[in-house]
């Protein structure tokens, strides 16, 4: 028996599965909270719940992650710099914030150029480029580097990247390596974001490594991609990026394991966000422009999905008409917060006992995740607020008495933002335990934070469960329409879409039949697929709203662990075709692309040399990424605009697009 082992580490938790990868059956799987101060500790709490003689004959370790999505969303990451070669910095300074770029006066710009053939028509000034290296980069651990004509001739970045690593030691990365795209301020971002991200995911793959060799577990280690391919560890190492939505891809083609449907709607609802994603003809949907998220816009490829805040451990807070507003703010769940801190209980029957109603949450306490770090960045009253703190978890009321001011001035964002310190608040969990749905924590601890609550709607315990239940379904229906609507109709203008959840809001309220004169329904004849722990409450309603069936299949709250240790290695190359010229009168034709720098007056004879390296290209990179043995080599030509009355119907330009899968050499 080949056994494979499948890792996922989320936000919230850490999920484990043991795969028998020739009868393709799920052997063990387990859940652990994930340990953000040291991620080792969650691995190995999964670890330990799964059998060890079998845990130690595992072939393959293979890793799928939300670490680098969440540092982008939140803008974290390593100190990082990028220098562009040949780029025109007043138009990097007016488009670069629509990519993520920083202010121009935080990059460097290096005059130098490359023409269309790939010849370098000006060298850069590398003297001067010597004398500003080292300060530029100072206090940085990773450098990036783009030229504007990187994709044709990458020899100028490559001269600046051995310069930087003479003069500073830095780890330097080079757009070339990552990404062929034209778009050079776009594949500027992109690269610096690699950089950022570099230690975000070395930190996890060693953390990884530590537990894999206290546990004698001698397996190789792959990771999952944004397009829900592997790729080998030490390609993952330094290509960070490809993993920025490495978590929910894994649930998508986990989920389409566990639910052997072609066409799906697979809905994965963890503990801080929500991941929509749909199936057709059994191929998930991919974004054909790369990944946008955060404020970042990169050339990522990856599978569309649509990922909101929404999850077991969204915030609630009760808005003005007594309605439940869920997310997308994270807290962590009272019930599971007194299961560790035994005060919270306590406390919480106490504040029942009195009549205070004021406008802020006195149900929520403030805990402390790890060491203020040691710079001159924070505020003596947020260095107050932390040492108060220390280890307890302490009513938001009580900290503000301990700290000497008033209530209503207690500000905790940026701490929280920067994970310093932590809201302890009722969230869906909490509601769980009290409708007995889950019960693994402290249900009277959930109980009385909802009794409090209820202060605010005027109505029961159970009453306001049913509304934040409600609250969820709803929101799941709305997300999940509007993404099947913007497949459907992809250039549905803002104000279109602000009409359409009109009806959809609508559309909800009348699900069960009413007296309109005109009732509404969206329908869908994808089956919805819930995958995700808590995700099997809420779907059914849902699905019988957009009249269609639901399925959760039994090792749904795994799909994430199993998708990483089921996907297989997939790679693509792109080569591009343009000619010199004008469009009446073509004078040559020119392939550019990894492996490629080609001209002919022969159309053909340039898509055919373009063919041969895009399918080189696309095998040599699956090979790169761990793939072995037969590859499946697939190759398609993209045309542009048609040149008016060439004999050949030569267009104006093409691309050439190659893609190679096969399994995993490990």
């Amino acid at each position: 028996m080949k056994i494979g082992l499948g890792v996922d580490t989320g936000g919230t938790c850490t999920d484990a599965v043991l795969y028998d990868m020739e009868r393709k059956k799920i052997i063990a799987s387990a859940k652990a909270l994930t340990t953000k101060q040291d991620l080792s500790i969650g691995i190995s709490a999964a670890l330990e719940q799964l059998p060890p003689d079998q845990l130690s004959e595992a072939a393959l370790v293979s890793l799928s992650t939300t670490l680098a999505t969440n540092a982008c969303v939140e803008d974290k990451g390593g100190r990082a710099k990028l220098i562009f070669i040949g780029g025109d910095r007043n138009i990097v300074a007016q488009t670069g914030g629509r990519y993520g770029l920083p202010s121009a006066d935080e990059l460097y710009f290096l005059d130098g150029s490359i023409n269309a053939r790939g010849e370098v028509e000006q060298e850069p000034d590398w003297d001067l480029f010597r004398r500003d290296c080292a300060s530029f980069l100072s206090g940085c651990d990773c450098a990036a580097v783009v030229c504007c004509q990187g994709i044709r001739n990458p020899s100028l970045e490559l001269k600046a990247k051995e310069i930087i690593s003479e003069l500073t030691g830095l780890h330097t990365v080079c757009g070339h390596d990552l990404f062929w795209d034209l778009n050079y301020i776009k594949r500027g971002s992109s690269t610096l974001l690699n950089a950022r991200l570099m230690p975000v995911i070395q930190d996890f793959l060693a953390a990884m490594q530590k537990v894999t060799g206290r546990k004698n577990i001698h397996a190789p280690v792959v990771t999952v991609r944004s397009d829900g391919s592997l790729m080998s560890e030490s390609f993952a190492k330094e290509h960070p990026v490809e993993t920025i939505l490495s978590g929910p891809a894994a649930s998508v083609i986990g989920g389409m394991r566990l639910a052997e449907k072609n066409d799906c709607v697979l809905v994965d609802m963890g503990g801080t966000t929500s991941d929509i994603a749909i199936v057709r003809g059994g191929v998930p949907v991919k974004v054909s422009e790369g990944v946008q998220i955060g404020k970042w816009s990169t050339f990522v490829k990856s599978v569309s999905i649509h990922t909101f805040g929404l999850g077991g451990d969204s915030l609630i807070h009760i808005d003005a008409m007594g309605r439940p507003q869920v997310g997308p703010q994270r807290a962590i769940p009272l019930c599971v917060a007194a299961s560790r801190w035994d005060n919270i209980r306590d406390e919480l029957a106490e504040l029942l006992q009195t009549e205070r109603n004021p406008s802020h949450y006195l149900n929520e306490f403030i805990v402390c995740l790890r060491e203020l770090p040691a710079d001159n960045s924070y505020s003596e009253r947020e260095q107050k607020i932390c040492k108060i703190v220390g280890t307890r978890a302490i009513r938001v009321d009580q900290l503000a008495e301990a700290v000497g001011i008033d209530l209503y001035q207690l500000d905790t964002q940026r701490l929280e933002a920067d994970f310093v310190l932590m809201r302890c608040a009722f969230t869906p969990t909490d509601v769980m335990h009290i409708r007995g749905d889950y019960s693994a924590f402290d249900i009277k601890t959930a109980q009385l934070s909802a009794e409090y609550l209820t202060r605010r709607t005027g109505g029961s315990v159970e009453e306001l469960c049913e509304s934040i239940y409600e609250c969820i379904r709803k929101n799941l229906f709305f997300h999940i329409s509007q993404m099947l609507l913007e497949n459907e109709l992809p250039n549905l203008s803002e104000h279109e879409l602000h009409g359409i959840h009109r009806l959809l809001e609508k559309c909800w309220t009348e699900r069960n039949g009413g007296n309109a004169l005109l009732n509404c329904l969206f329908k869908t004849s994808a089956v919805l697929v819930g995958i995700g722990a808590p995700t099997h409450i809420f779907l059914g309603e849902v699905a019988r709203a957009l009249g269609t069936d639901c399925i959760i299949p039994e090792s749904a709250p795994v799909a994430n662990a199993l998708g990483a240790i089921v996907a297989e290695i997939s790679a693509t190359a792109a080569v591009e075709i343009h000619q010199e010229g004008n469009l009446e009168s073509p004078d040559v034709y020119f392939a550019q692309g990894p492996g490629i720098n080609f001209s002919s007056e022969d159309y053909q004879e340039t898509v055919a040399a373009a063919q041969e390296a895009a399918c080189r290209a696309a095998r040599e990179e699956a090979v790169r990424r761990g793939a072995s043995g037969e590859l499946t080599v697939t190759c398609q030509v993209l045309t542009g605009a048609t040149i008016p009355g060439a004999a050949d119907a030569a267009p104006f330009g093409a691309q050439v697009v190659a893609t190679a899968t096969g399994s995993s050499s490990f």
